[in-house]
């Protein structure tokens, strides 16, 4: 069990220390299985699946106090399985580890443009849940994959992947960092600059979709 603390941007920490890289250096080994909680809850109960586990198994959370919102949303982990958090038609949010708070605010701001979203707790980055996605596929035009993680190697591009192997024509629009090292810097100010705030990311989407 690989415990990997500090994933994501870390701010005080220093520029060395922003833990932006785990998906795609841990996504790239074989049999390896990675986990993200949303909260202080999903993370007593990923780790208790993490030791029940018969294989190599990563679980990564953010540096500071955990998230203690969603609290009503407790589905039990299965291995490989996303958790539906809201669903509605023509756009999923789907959100992994600290990006599942983001997308929620995401959410609540598009729904109040009159642009009510689906929105997905992925849980497992690596095997992501294709069963899952076939299905939001029937009614959703349009895949929104959020993650803490530079692009490259991300969860966001096996979506990617997967939705170009559809007969049905989806979009997909990836939140992610970019591929360069990030500076130090207070957390709330570098996720603004890099754009995976709420608020820069609902300017995304409407200006992608036109909302």
């Amino acid at each position: 069990v690989f415990a990997i603390d500090r994933a994501g941007l870390v701010g005080a920490d220093g520029e060395t220390h922003q833990g932006v890289f785990d998906l795609s250096y841990l996504g790239c080994i074989p049999n390896m299985t990675i986990l993200a909680p949303k909260n202080c809850w999903e993370l007593e109960e990923e780790l208790r699946f993490a030791f029940s586990y018969g294989g190599p198994i990563a679980i990564r959370y953010p540096r500071g106090q955990a998230y203690r919102g969603l609290g009503e949303h407790r589905e039990p982990i299965r291995f490989g399985k996303a958790e539906l958090l809201f669903r509605e038609e023509k756009t999923a949010l789907l959100a992994l580890g600290s990006m599942v708070s983001t997308a929620e605010h995401v959410r609540e701001k598009l729904e109040a443009l009159g642009q009510p979203c689906t929105l997905v707790n992925m849980r497992f980055a690596k095997p992501i849940d294709r069963e899952l996605l076939a299905e939001l596929a029937e009614t959703h035009q349009n895949f929104v994959t959020l993650e803490e993680n530079v692009l490259r190697g991300g969860f966001g591009l096996e979506v990617a992947e997967w939705a170009s192997s559809q007969e049905k024509e989806l979009s997909v629009t990836h939140i992610a960092l970019p591929d360069a090292y990030v500076e130090h810097g207070d957390v709330s100010v570098l996720r603004q600059h890099l754009g995976i705030d709420s608020d820069s990311i609902v300017r995304v989407l409407r200006d992608k979709y036109h909302w």
